[in-house]
């Protein structure tokens, strides 16, 4: 099993691809804690052999303070805290590797401290992928870029 994952702004899911804008970030600056961010968008690709895709499969998705300490990603329908998310999906048999695509947008993310948030991502239990991301007060140093262009 292959799992890849990626913050961005936002995320959606269409035909069996991801498409995302403001993919690559590391920092979050904000003016003063505890601080609200508008959406925090995690796209995830799981890429099965067929030997492990038959079956049913459960993604599950947390968010680690810098302390360790989970923080909640939202409320249920019945306004408790959320402090996973659970993604069940299934896979039918196949003769070739099968891939489950994921579009998860979390909208006002309360962060309570400066420091490393991070988010883990686990696949039937495992952990697969951890996504660390700093909020702090200070501007963030400028993005380093390289451009180039050109016809193929």
């Amino acid at each position: 099993m292959q799992v890849n994952a990626f913050l961005a702004d936002a995320v959606q899911a269409m035909g069996g691809k991801l498409y995302a804008l403001g993919i690559g970030w590391s920092v979050l600056s904000t003016a003063r804690f505890p601080a609200r961010h508008d959406r925090v968008g995690v796209g995830v690709t799981v890429r099965m052999t067929p030997d492990e895709a038959p079956g049913s499969h459960r993604l599950t998705l947390r968010l680690l303070d810098p302390k360790g300490a989970e923080r909640p990603l939202g409320r249920t329908p019945d306004r408790a805290e959320a402090r996973q998310l659970d993604a069940p999906f299934s896979v039918a048999a196949a003769t070739q590797d099968a891939t489950a695509t994921f579009a998860l947008n979390f909208d006002g993310l309360v962060f309570e401290i400066e420091g490393t948030y991070t988010f883990v991502l686990l696949v039937d239990g495992e952990e697969h992928e951890r996504l660390g991301f700093r909020v702090q007060t200070r501007p963030a140093p400028a993005p380093a870029e390289y451009r180039a262009g050109g016809y193929l």
